[in-house]
């Protein structure tokens, strides 16, 4: 199993930042590359089991399904059930933690996966690097362009 991790600080507290993560199927308006991003069915974003549809413009569509989502301790996770990548048994949690010198948020993405040998370090550089820093830069725009129109 391959582990991967990133963290960053965000400038704005932690009921802010969670309530644009906290929808499942708001992932589009964060996450740089996603062309869409919808609920399959009639499912809310917030309950546990949904699915979302991804589509991404370099890997295609993949579907993630929601595991866990907790108010009490600001976290999601959830899992790739279909996707074109490499990797196989994906699995991520998204934290939050205040900082409270300076109403500030940590933000830590987490995630693991297997993929086949002659894939595996470059989805293990690729998943942080890529995809977990570039969406906590894009939510570091949205929360000083929200702060800066209040």
């Amino acid at each position: 199993m391959i582990h991967v991790m990133a963290s960053s600080v965000l400038p704005a507290s932690v009921s802010s930042v969670w309530g644009l993560i906290r929808d499942f199927g708001a992932l589009g308006n964060w996450l740089p590359g996603v062309k869409s991003c919808a609920i399959e069915g009639d499912e809310p974003g917030d309950r546990v089991g949904a699915v979302r549809r991804l589509e991404m413009g370099d890997v295609g569509v993949i579907r993630e399904q929601l595991l866990a989502l907790s108010d009490v301790d600001h976290a999601v996770t959830f899992s790739i059930i279909e996707a074109a990548l490499p990797i196989g048994n994906y699995r991520s949690t998204i934290s939050l933690l205040p900082i409270t010198d300076g109403d500030r948020t940590f933000i830590q993405w987490r995630g693991q996966f297997e993929a086949p040998v002659e894939h595996a370090a470059s989805m293990e550089a690729r998943m942080p690097r890529e995809i977990y820093q570039p969406a906590f830069d894009r939510l570091a725009e949205i929360l000083t362009s929200l702060e800066t129109q209040s």
